[in-house]
């Protein structure tokens, strides 16, 4: 199996050979950029597998980047990083369907299981006992350039990792008929750790927040607005709690 192809975007030159380097080092295909213009250049005649920019860059910025790389290959995952509040372009970026976006203090390995991650293409599964809440969720995710699928309880969810689905975030109602959502939570990380929940509720049920507090990575009261729940999915892929 051929290595993945990763292109590294950004004009600061040190850390873009860090970047390279390091990368290299893990196996991967590293093709480099000091701009975004260049990095265009560069898809022209290449296929990547993923592309990974910093955001502030003179010219073009990698937002604006990841744009034109959606409009171009919308399935090419895209992970921004930046070392600047750049506030709006990063709200811009998550809720137009970015990966996730790093600051530039990560550490090595964590930016290798991310860019791994996103490598696989992964779905976000929601879990609701309620269709219509369900479907308008993955709806409002897909609608923002966001993968994702649901389930209607805990054992379609199960099955649905079982069956080999590449899954990287779970949005978990907590009170469900059958299944509970703490319940769930424990079988899905049993079966992958490397799983991130995000608990949800429209009901006030401490005991069951209490129960699965150290587990999940976020909890959100329903209704979930959709920019809430996309700014959710990309925080805890880039590693932090919401």
């Amino acid at each position: 199996m051929s290595a993945a192809r990763i292109l590294v975007v950004d004009d600061e030159s040190s850390l873009l050979l860090t970047l390279v380097a390091n990368l290299e080092l893990e196996g991967f295909e590293v093709l480099a950029a000091a701009s975004a213009e260049e990095a265009l250049a560069i898809l022209s005649a290449t296929p990547v597998d993923l592309v990974l920019s910093d955001i502030r860059m003179p010219g073009m910025n990698g937002v604006d980047l990841f744009r034109e790389i959606r409009r171009r290959t919308p399935e090419t995952p895209v992970v921004l990083m930046t070392a600047f509040a750049l506030e709006e372009l990063v709200t811009a970026a998550v809720h137009e369907g970015v990966f996730t976006v790093l600051p530039k203090t990560f550490d090595v390995p964590h930016l290798i299981r991310t860019l791994s991650v996103a490598l696989r293409r992964p779905v976000v599964l929601v879990v609701d006992d309620s269709r219509e809440v369900a479907e308008t969720m993955v709806a409002a995710l897909d609608a923002m350039g966001v993968r994702a699928r649901f389930a209607l309880d805990g054992e379609s969810a199960l099955l649905a990792l079982g069956e080999g689905v590449a899954i990287d975030v779970c949005v978990v109602d907590l009170v469900m008929p059958g299944m509970t959502g703490p319940q769930l939570v424990e079988r899905l990380k049993a079966m992958d750790p490397r799983i991130v929940c995000i608990a949800m509720s429209g009901y006030n049920v401490p005991e069951m927040l209490r129960a699965v507090a150290r587990r999940v990575d976020g909890f959100m009261q329903k209704p979930v607005p959709a920019e809430r729940l996309v700014d959710a999915v990309a925080r805890v892929r880039a590693g932090g709690r919401r």
